[in-house]
C-alpha cells in the first residue's frame, strides 16, 4: 500500500507536547501524518481544551471551518454534536489514539487503514533497537579511527572488542562492546523489589558523603568566578576549568576511583587562580606528561561532563541517588554523547526506551529484559550531567505507558527465542553473585 500523507496542526498544544506527538506520528505506517503550522490548511486540526483560553478559538474553529475534521483532547468529557468532531479524553492511549486518527483518516480519504498497521510493542522495541543500534556503531566507528584515544577513556573501564561474526542481531546491541571491570560502575546488587521496604534501600547511595559532591561543588565554584579552581583533596590536586569545560588531576582513575567507595568529611580545600595561572597550568600538564611513562600511562585530563559522568558511577555503583522516587517514570531530556562518555553495558538502549517515551527505571529494566543496576547507573550518570530527571512536565502525562502484552500460548522456541533476545517477558536474571557490594 502507498503511503498517504495527511496535513495536521495544532490549537493549544505546547512545544514539548509538539515534540511528543510528532514522536508518535513518526511510528505510524502506511499513513504519514505531516504536522504544518496554518491550521487553515490542514485537514486535521487538534485542539487541547485544557490549554488557557482556547474556548474562543475553538469556536471560531467550528464556526469558520465547519467541514474541517477537529480531534479534541483534553481531561474532562467533552461531547461532540458534529459528525467530523472527535474526542479523546487524556492521558492518551497510543492504541486508542491509532484508531481514533486511523477512523479520520478513512472519513478524509475515503479508504480504509488495516488494524495491522497499529504499531505494537515489539515493533516499538525494534525502533528502540535501531536507534541503539546507530549510537552502538557510531562508538565502533570512532574507536577505529582513534584506537589510542578509545583505550584511554578510562583506564580501569576499558572497551574491549568481542570478537563475533559481522551480521549480529539488533535486539543483543547492548553486548556489542564489552566493559572490563563492569563492576566498577554497575556493582553487583541483584534487582530488588520496590514494594519491599527493606530491599527498595539498596537501591539507593547518599551523595552528599561520597567524592560526587565535593567535585561538583569545584564545578560550580569555577562557573561562578570564570576561572580556574584547584581542589586539594588528600594529598591530590585536580584543576576545574569551566570555561574550557576541562578538568586536569595530578593523579588518574587508579587513585581517584577507590576515593569515590569511601565517606568523606571536611576533607577538601578549594582555590580560585587568578587568570595568569592558565598559562602555568600548560606547563605543569606538559611537565606531568613527560614524567609518565607509556607502562604507566594513565588519564589526567577529561571534558567536565565526561569527569563528571565517570565520578558518578563510581560513586553510584549501579544505585540511585536518594530522594529519587524510583517508583515515577523519569525522562532524557537528549540523547547523550555516549562515544565521548565512560561506557555503560546496554546504554544505546536504555537511552532510546525513556528517550521514546517516560518510564519507570524498574520498567525499563524489565521491558529490556536487563539488570535494574545498568538503568540505575545509566539514570544516575545521567542526572549529573543535566540529562535525565524524574518526570514532574505535564509532557510526560501525555500519553499513557505502555506496558508489553503477555501472550499465554507461547512455544518452548518462542520462549527460548524471547530469552536469547533478552526480550522475554517475564524475564528473571539470577546472578551467580548475589552478595552486594558494600
Amino acid at each position: 500500500m502507498n503511503i498517504e500523507t495527511i496535513t495536521i496542526s495544532f490549537i493549544g498544544v505546547d512545544e514539548r507536547s509538539k515534540s511528543a506527538y510528532q514522536l508518535f506520528f513518526e511510528n505510524i505506517k502506511p499513513v504519514r501524518y505531516e504536522i504544518i503550522d496554518d491550521y487553515k490548511k490542514a485537514q486535521l486540526c487538534l485542539i487541547d481544551k485544557d490549554s488557557y483560553n482556547i474556548q474562543q478559538q475553538y469556536e471560531e474553529l467550528i464556526h469558520n471551518y465547519p467541514e474541517k475534521y477537529i480531534l479534541v483532547l483534553s481531561i474532562v468529557e467533552h461531547s461532540c454534536t458534529q459528525d467530523n468532531v472527535f474526542f479523546l479524553q487524556k492521558p492518551i492511549k497510543r492504541d486508542a489514539l491509532q484508531k481514533l486518527l486511523n477512523k479520520i483518516y478513512g472519513f478524509i480519504s475515503g479508504k480504509t487503514v488495516n488494524s495491522s498497521s497499529i504499531p505494537t510493542n515489539s515493533q516499538i522495541k525494534k525502533t528502540v533497537e535501531k536507534i541503539s543500534q546507530k549510537y552502538i556503531k557510531k562508538s565502533d566507528d570512532v574507536k577505529h579511527k582513534d584506537p589510542v584515544k578509545s583505550t584511554e577513556m578510562v583506564i580501569h573501564n576499558t572497551v574491549v572488542s568481542i570478537k563475533k561474526t559481522p551480521k549480529v542481531s539488533t535486539s543483543n546491541a547492548g553486548k556489542l562492546l564489552k566493559v572490563e571491570h563492569e563492576e566498577y560502575i554497575v556493582g553487583k546488587r541483584s534487582d530488588i523489589d520496590i514494594n519491599n521496604s527493606a530491599q527498595l534501600k539498596k537501591a539507593f547511595y547518599t551523595p552528599n558523603t561520597l567524592l560526587q559532591p565535593i567535585m561538583e561543588q569545584a564545578c560550580i565554584k569555577s562557573q561562578q568566578c570564570g576561572e580556574i579552581v584547584q581542589l586539594n583533596f588528600l594529598n591530590n590536586i585536580f584543576y576545574f576549568d569551566f570555561k574550557e569545560q576541562k578538568v586536569h588531576s595530578s593523579v588518574g582513575p587508579a587513585v581517584i576511583r577507590p576515593l569515590c567507595i569511601v565517606h568523606h568529611e571536611n576533607q577538601a580545600s578549594y582555590e580560585v587562580k587568578p587568570s595568569s595561572f592558565r598559562n602555568d597550568l600548560n606547563v605543569i600538564l606538559e611537565a606531568s606528561k613527560n614524567k609518565t611513562t607509556k607502562k604507566a600511562k594513565e588519564k589526567h585530563s577529561w571534558s567536565m561532563e565526561a569527569f563528571m559522568w565517570v565520578i558518578t558511577l563510581w560513586c553510584s555503583r549501579g544505585r540511585v541517588p536518594q530522594g529519587c522516587d524510583i517508583t515515577q517514570p523519569v525522562y532524557l531530556k537528549q540523547w547523550p554523547n555516549l562515544t565521548r562518555l565512560a561506557p555503560i553495558p546496554h546504554a544505546a538502549r536504555i537511552a532510546a526506551l525513556i528517550y521514546d517515551q517516560p518510564r519507570t527505571l524498574t520498567d525499563a529494566a524489565e521491558q529490556l529484559g536487563i539488570e535494574q543496576r545498568y538503568v540505575f547507573a545509566f539514570f544516575s550518570a545521567c542526572k549529573t550531567i543535566g540529562l535525565s530527571d524524574v518526570s514532574r512536565r505535564d509532557v510526560d502525562k501525555l500519553f499513557v505507558t505502555e506496558h508489553p502484552k503477555q501472550h499465554k500460548n507461547k512455544s518452548i522456541m518462542t520462549k527460548l527465542l524471547g530469552k536469547l533476545a533478552n526480550f522475554s517477558g517475564n524475564t528473571v536474571i539470577n546472578d551467580i553473585t548475589n552478595s552486594a557490594d558494600k
